[in-house]
Order: C-alpha cells, then sequence, then structure tokens
C-alpha cells in the first residue's frame, strides 16, 4: 500500500489592498492587462449566448489582448473548455450573419464545437450518477458536469482525473518552474486570464444566518477573498477566507510541518484531485429547497495561517457563484479593473414600458442588476457599488437602443462607490460597456423569411419560445437544462451578431 505523498503548495494571502495574486509583481511573467470581459449566469441559455459573445470578440481582434474572462454558472460552462480547450479556434466557430441563417444551419451542431453540450441531455446524465450507488452523493453533479461540458473537449476523464495550472511560459521569476512539472490541464494561452466564481457556505445547514461567500477559481490559485470572522446561528466561530492556494493544494491535509518560509506550506495530497469539474461543478450547483445538503459539492478549503476561531481546515459547502455575484462583475471591481465589457445573459426581457425612475417589479428586469445601484435586496444585500443615478441612466439607455431596433448595448463611466463586504475600495472610475440580451429588430429583419416566420409562432406553439430569454431549467419538456439546435443556434448568433454591431463601443473600452 503506498503512502499518500507530499506536496508544497503555494499559498498567497489577501493583504486586504484588492491586488490579487496574479496583480503582484513577479507573478506572472507579462502583467494582466486591465481589461475585463464578464459574463452573467444562466444554465445553457449563458452558456449559448457566452458562446456567441465569444466569437464576436474573437471576430473583431479583441479577445487575445483582454486582461480578464471572469464567468460564473452558465457561461463558465463555455468559458472554461474555451480556455483549456487545445483547439479552442475551431471548438469555437465563427459567427453565422443573419441573412445566412438557414433552417439546415440552424437545424446542426458540430459534435466538435463548445455549443454542443448545449444540446445534450444533461439532467439523464445527473439522474444515471444519482442512482449509482459507487459515487458519493457530493460529487454526483461535478461529475454530470464534467462528463457533460467538459469530457467532449477532452478536459475530463473520471477514470484518471488530473488539476489544473496556469498556462505553460507565464509565470513570473519568483514562480517559474514551480507549476510547470506537474500533468494537469492548462490554458492555451496565458491571456485572457480565467477567473471563475463560486459560492463558499457556512455553516453547511441551511438557516437564515448561514453565511455566503465569494469563491474564486483561477489557474493559478483558488480562495475566497477577504478574511472574515463568521459566527454560526448557535454562536460557534470561524475565520475564513484571504487565503489562496494553488489548484492542487485544495483538499489536501496539513502535513503537520509548519509552512514553508518562502510562501509554500506542505500538505498531504488529497485522494483525488480536484478538477475543472470540480471548479465547473461547484460555480454551478444550483440552490434549491429540497435538496439535501450531502448532496451539494464540497471542497476542503485551508485558510492560513490556522486561526484561533475554530478550524483551519473545512470541508466546505459550495454553490453556484450566482448566490452571491450572478454577474461575475465585482471581483473584477476588487481588483480595480478600469475597463470592462459586462454580458448580461438574463432570463427576464428588459421592458419598454418599465419606468426606470422607480426600482423594479419582479419581471421588468433582471433581478440582479438594480443592487448594483443600491436597491434594497434580500438575495444580493452586499451587492452595492455605483450611484442609483447610473441606473437610470443605464436603463433608459438600453430602452432607446431596443425601441430603435438596436442591440442593447449602453456604455457608461460609473463611479466606484466603497464595499467593505466584497472588499472593494471606492473613489474610482470604470469604463462599463453593458450588454444585455434581448431580440433585436435589426437582426430580425435580416433573416430568411422561413427563419423570420419561425420567430412569428405564437408562443404556445413556438419551437423557440421565449427566445432569447430561455428558461434556466426546463425550457424543453422532460429535459433540466437541454436546448435544441435551433434554439442553441439562434441564440449564439444574435449574441455574436449583437457584437459585431457594437464593435465600437465593445472597442472604445477594451482598447
Amino acid at each position: 500500500m503506498s503512502l499518500p505523498s507530499v506536496v508544497r503548495a503555494r499559498v498567497w494571502t489577501d493583504d486586504d489592498s484588492g491586488c490579487a495574486p496574479e496583480q503582484r509583481d513577479g507573478v506572472l511573467r507579462a502583467p494582466v492587462s486591465p481589461t475585463a470581459v464578464c459574463f452573467s449566469g444562466g444554465g445553457t441559455r449563458s452558456m449559448a449566448a457566452t458562446v456567441g459573445q465569444l466569437r464576436g470578440l474573437a471576430a473583431l481582434g479583441v479577445l487575445d489582448r483582454v486582461g480578464y474572462v471572469s464567468s460564473v454558472s452558465g457561461s463558465a460552462w463555455a468559458t472554461v473548455p474555451f480556455a483549456f480547450a487545445s483547439d479552442r479556434a475551431v471548438r469555437l466557430g465563427a459567427v453565422t450573419l443573419p441573412n445566412q441563417l438557414t433552417l439546415d444551419h440552424l437545424g446542426h451542431v458540430d459534435p466538435r464545437s463548445l455549443l454542443a453540450p448545449v444540446i445534450s441531455r444533461f439532467g439523464d446524465r445527473l439522474a444515471a450518477l444519482a442512482a449509482d450507488p459507487t459515487v458519493p452523493p457530493d460529487q454526483v453533479w461535478c461529475r454530470a458536469v464534467g462528463e457533460t461540458f467538459l469530457k467532449p473537449h477532452g478536459l475530463y476523464d473520471a477514470a484518471h482525473p488530473v488539476t489544473f495550472g496556469p498556462a505553460m511560459g507565464s509565470l513570473g521569476p519568483t514562480l517559474v518552474g514551480e507549476f510547470e512539472t506537474a500533468a494537469c490541464h492548462r490554458p492555451v494561452t496565458a491571456r485572457p486570464f480565467p477567473v471563475v466564481h463560486a459560492t463558499l457556505n457556512w455553516p453547511e445547514a441551511r438557516s437564515p444566518g448561514q453565511h455566503h461567500l465569494p469563491f474564486e477559481y483561477t489557474p493559478l490559485y483558488v480562495g475566497a477573498p477577504g478574511r472574515r470572522e463568521l459566527v454560526d446561528p448557535t454562536g460557534a466561530t470561524r475565520t475564513v477566507g484571504g487565503a489562496y492556494v494553488e489548484p492542487r493544494g485544495i483538499n489536501g491535509e496539513p502535513s503537520g510541518r509548519a509552512d514553508v518560509a518562502d510562501g509554500r506550506v506542505e500538505m498531504v495530497s488529497a485522494a483525488s484531485p480536484f478538477t475543472l469539474a470540480d471548479l465547473l461543478g461547484s460555480s454551478s450547483a444550483l440552490t434549491t429547497p429540497d435538496r439535501d445538503v450531502s448532496g451539494y459539492p464540497h471542497a476542503r478549503y485551508r485558510t492560513t495561517p490556522a486561526a484561533a476561531s475554530g478550524p483551519h481546515t473545512v470541508n466546505d459547502l459550495f454553490t453556484d457563484g450566482g448566490d452571491v455575484d450572478t454577474h461575475a462583475v465585482l471581483g473584477m471591481l476588487r481588483r480595480r479593473i478600469p475597463a470592462i465589457v459586462m454580458f448580461l445573459n438574463s432570463i427576464w426581457p428588459l421592458g419598454l414600458d418599465y419606468d426606470h425612475a422607480v426600482w423594479p417589479e419582479p419581471g421588468e428586469i433582471d433581478p440582479a442588476l438594480p443592487p448594483l445601484f443600491g436597491q434594497p435586496s434580500a438575495r444580493w444585500p452586499h451587492n452595492h457599488v455605483f450611484p442609483r443615478s447610473a441606473y437610470r441612466e443605464l436603463v433608459d439607455a438600453w430602452q432607446r437602443a431596443k425601441s430603435a431596433g438596436r442591440p442593447l448595448v449602453a456604455s457608461a463611466r460609473l463611479p466606484v462607490l466603497t464595499n467593505r463586504w466584497w472588499g472593494i475600495e471606492g473613489g474610482w472610475d470604470v469604463s462599463v460597456c453593458w450588454v444585455y440580451n434581448g431580440l433585436a429588430r435589426d437582426w430580425e429583419a435580416r433573416l430568411p423569411t422561413a427563419v423570420r416566420q419561425l420567430l412569428a409562432a405564437d408562443e404556445a406553439d413556438s419551437l423557440v419560445a421565449r427566445f432569447p430569454h430561455y428558461r434556466t431549467v426546463g425550457q424543453n419538456p422532460g429535459s433540466l437544462t437541454r436546448l435544441t439546435p435551433l434554439q442553441a443556434n439562434l441564440l449564439a448568433d444574435l449574441t455574436g451578431w449583437g457584437v459585431l454591431e457594437s464593435a465600437h463601443a465593445v472597442r472604445d473600452v477594451l482598447e
């Protein structure tokens, strides 16, 4: 019987400066550009929309110059394979212009495409794994995510799991050589630098007093930003966060030896490595009220150094990153990124009759947006980062674009407000190009007649009901998340065209 191996895992501490590890001197060979593209969550709706938006950005020639791609939940189902698949350009594909969208084209998805998992039966795979007694309950979701969204791209093998790490040749003088010998999945290129968001929940049992904290995954490290002193409903305390560990260190156990002086920690390796499936699974683990906590992803996350208030390593419960930030934007503001393109791929259409002078009623706009501008919110109580006046201006610009038949794109320079909960320092301005998914009359007018007739069908009989705001769950009868090829292609080509039509606004922010 072989003994567990001991590894030295690098650990960074969060000094509350907002400076993430990749932003520190000497960590990366080339600094990360201070620009970001953020993609919201939203299941396969957001995944299909994100594929189209990535195609548009690639066609504009800006994608390989962007500093960060920040994603959460369904959008990460697209961005992670894009970052790590060796033949990603082939898998990404290209935008098809509306006048070229024939029914034959719309009815087919290339099996190699990043879009292919959108049309797969994730729900069936999830049910099969849940019924398999050899699969622990807390691994069911991540296994299903890995087999559905990563395996088709050669990024998941349950029988031979491997972890992930930084792109080859990307490390700076302080780290070069440390990460480059281990077998793992790596991004194809150093930029854009991917950040994927999840939610760490403590204590494990659900209650009004349960804490929900932001958690980040990157090729370089994983961890919860900001050191927090928490108290649970029973009065028990815990210190959590403020530490980032390289991916091979998560789930490991302290070896009993002191921390290494150069910033590395000796740890006993986990029985199974933390994989891209674990990353994607925890980022997208939809919270449902009737689900036992044992069925959610878990991982052992270490707060370093050990805190006096409670254990320093806990088998934490993880859920969808949208539980704290469904826009994947607040982590970029903590890093003080001054130029952001934000794709909001919402289930909710923007109402033209919505009076933006008042906070919205349910269904008038994406509900996660107003809390960024100060609307009180029980679901997202900590997310206020922009002044309310900017909200009215943003919604007005979107409504004017929608009335004119254009993509819902609005650019603004916004003052950033201090937000201690997120570790965001205020007093500076950020340029944001906001993109809200919606059906544009200009795009629809250019479609071939047969395709336009599909979109004009009565909602009850339509093959593309709710387009482009497909349901996150249950869009099609008998399917959990599956879209049809027609639904997936229409959405990806609409959002890709929207990026091309908005080239000036996108380039103005990113370049």
